[in-house]
Parts: C-alpha cells; structure tokens; sequence
C-alpha cells in the first residue's frame, strides 16, 4: 500500500506493507474503535477476512487506487494498493 500526499509543492510517499499495516494488533484496534464509535455489530473475524481478500486483490491488481482526492487548493492524497 502507498500513501502519497502532495501539498503546496512538497510531496511526502508513504510506503506501508499491507502485512505489517493489518496485523491482529490493529485489528483490535480497529475492532474495538468500531464497537466504541458506532452501532456496527462488527467481529474480529470479519476484518480478518477483510485482510485477507485485501492481501489476495494486491497481488491480483497490484496498481489499485483505492482513495484519490485532490482540493481546489492543490492538496492531493492518493492511497494504491
């Protein structure tokens, strides 16, 4: 995964291993902030899956842009798989 931000002329590219990102760490984290913050019946189990079917569309289309969004004042972020 690659984050890549633009801003006043800088430009800052994140690489971040899919494996390392979507750990069983994070996925508590991010288990646990769900149940906090919203009324989503989410389990760990399905953000296990979800790591899973993300590490399996990575390998299939390793170019995928997941988010691109770009300000009238020129601030860009693009995250790809």
């Amino acid at each position: 995964m690659k984050i890549r931000i633009e801003a006043n002329g800088h430009r800052l590219i994140l690489p971040l291993p899919m494996k390392v990102v979507l750990n069983d760490v994070t996925i508590r984290i991010i288990a646990s902030c769900i149940k906090k913050y919203s009324n989503v019946p989410i389990k760990e189990e399905y953000l296990k899956v979800l790591r899973k079917e993300l590490i399996n569309a990575k390998m299939s289309f390793r170019k995928l842009v997941l988010l691109d969004v770009s300000s009238s004042d020129g601030f860009k972020i693009k995250i790809t798989l």
